[in-house]
């Protein structure tokens, strides 16, 4: 799980790159909250799967519970940041840095990690 997370960060990090390149400096703003706004749930449910670790009973019901509260949590912070930032916000980085964040990874670990066996 850890290492999910630093590879989540590190591909926010090269979208908000690009996005800079792109965009200019609200592209690479708006593909940094973009990022964080699944980031920063899938951080929480890592540390509530860290807090049950040795109980096996409750990490089945605590990765359910996680995933359902990465979701609403997500969806709690993409409204809060368009109905704040709607102005000046750059809707493809946003979306780009969401995506990349979200996907990109997990393409990575199906396709990637395993290609070749």
């Amino acid at each position: 799980m850890k290492q999910i997370l630093i590879l989540q960060v590190v591909v926010l990090f090269a979208v908000s790159a690009l996005s800079v390149a792109v965009a200019g400096k609200s592209g690479f703003w708006s593909a940094l909250v973009g990022g964080l706004t699944y980031l920063i749930p899938s951080s929480i449910a890592v540390l509530l799967l860290k807090l049950v670790k040795n109980r096996p009973y409750a990490q089945s019901r605590v990765f359910i519970f996680g995933e359902v509260l990465k979701v609403v949590l997500s969806l709690v912070l993409m409204l809060v940041v368009f109905a704040v930032w709607h102005e000046s916000l750059v809707f493809f980085p946003f979306f780009f840095g969401l995506l990349g964040v979200s996907h990109l990874v997990f393409l990575y670990y199906l396709r990637v990690k395993d290609y070749g066996r």
